[in-house]
């Protein structure tokens, strides 16, 4: 029987890299310096620091993590048309021959919540619920799905993660203190859930492999990805080759410390605003600091403290039965 295709699908099979984080993991040496030098692959982004260009990731991390059923299908249609688009404004035509590689962490890091694509509360996604929109958009697309995962010392992660998300994290009742943000997450309370659970390990790729394939599923630890000058991707994805990246740092560039990050009152990635005396004097003190001061007067250092560690560690073990509060 002859196979039928409709436009929002691919005529032949196409391989569909997708680099999904998590967060605080290299992503962005990955995104700025890596993943778009590939031979052989089409990246169609993320580009770090340059919202204009993302619209595409942005928008597939809406769909994976906060669909609706009954937006589903719109959704899958509007996600083929930008990727498509995007492909021919970059490369001149849709070539289904050649993987296309995405990478975008806030696919795991809308796990995190609150998580950086829903700033006014807590994000309602859920693993199960982007294993399944991935599915749906593989029969949709006509496409297969390679799922990518960075990751590091989770304890790292949630440390880094909640320096990122300190602007919207120091609004929220309990979350404005590192301390707050661990005991509450350690609760595992309904109403307040931050998804800590899902850093535990193999939590996240245990449930990738048996629904997507363990062929589809590849796990690198930051460290074995990165050493001195080279990134070694062939360790992470087989097809992938080795690159030299020369001197890049790969690390949280606000680390102070092993235990200490630095972070912002306002986001670094938003500009200051230029000054202006009637703007100025309408406005408060506190709210001057954010608008207008430079980024190294509005640092905040996020301390991780041995009893915050112990705490996560001890939530985070292995053999820690789902929905144990002790």
């Amino acid at each position: 029987m002859k196979h039928v295709t409709h436009p929002f699908m691919f005529k032949d099979r196409r391989t569909i890299i997708l680099h999904i984080g998590w967060p605080k993991t290299g992503t962005t040496t990955l995104q700025k310096h890596v993943l778009n030098k590939l031979t052989g692959f089409r990246y169609l982004g993320k580009t770090p620091f340059v919202g204009g260009k993302n619209k595409l990731t942005f928008d597939l991390v809406y769909f994976l993590a906060y669909a609706s059923h009954e937006r589903a299908e719109i959704g899958a249609m509007e996600l083929y048309s930008a990727l498509t688009k995007l492909e021919v404004e970059l490369f001149g035509n849709v070539e289904t021959s050649v993987p296309v590689v995405l990478s975008e962490e806030g696919v795991l890091s809308s796990l995190l919540k609150p998580s950086d694509h829903q700033h006014h509360g807590f994000s309602t996604a859920s693993l199960e619920q982007i294993i399944s929109w991935l599915l749906q958009l593989e029969k949709a697309w006509n496409a297969s799905f390679h799922i990518l995962v960075t990751e590091r010392d989770p304890v790292e992660v949630l440390h880094a993660y909640y320096a990122q998300m300190f602007h919207v994290f120091r609004r929220l009742r309990g979350l404005d203190t590192f301390k707050g943000y661990v005991d509450t997450g350690v609760k595992d309370s309904l109403g307040r859930d931050l998804g800590f659970r899902y850093l535990r390990p193999d939590a996240v790729n245990r449930v990738l492999q048996q629904r997507l394939g363990a062929g589809k599923v590849f796990t690198i630890a930051m460290d074995m990805l990165f050493t001195p000058g080279w990134a070694h991707l062939s360790r992470w994805y087989p097809a992938f080759p080795d690159l030299e990246i020369g001197n890049i740092a790969v690390e949280n560039k606000r680390s102070v410390s092993k235990d200490v990050k630095t972070t912002h009152l306002r986001p670094i990635w938003m500009e200051k605003e230029r000054f202006r005396l009637r703007p100025f004097l309408r406005t408060v003190r506190d709210i001057y600091k954010e608008r207008y001061a430079d980024h190294k007067d509005l640092e905040v250092p996020v301390v991780l403290e041995g009893s915050e560690r112990s705490k996560l560690q001890e939530y985070l073990r292995a053999d820690r039965a789902p929905g144990d509060g002790k």
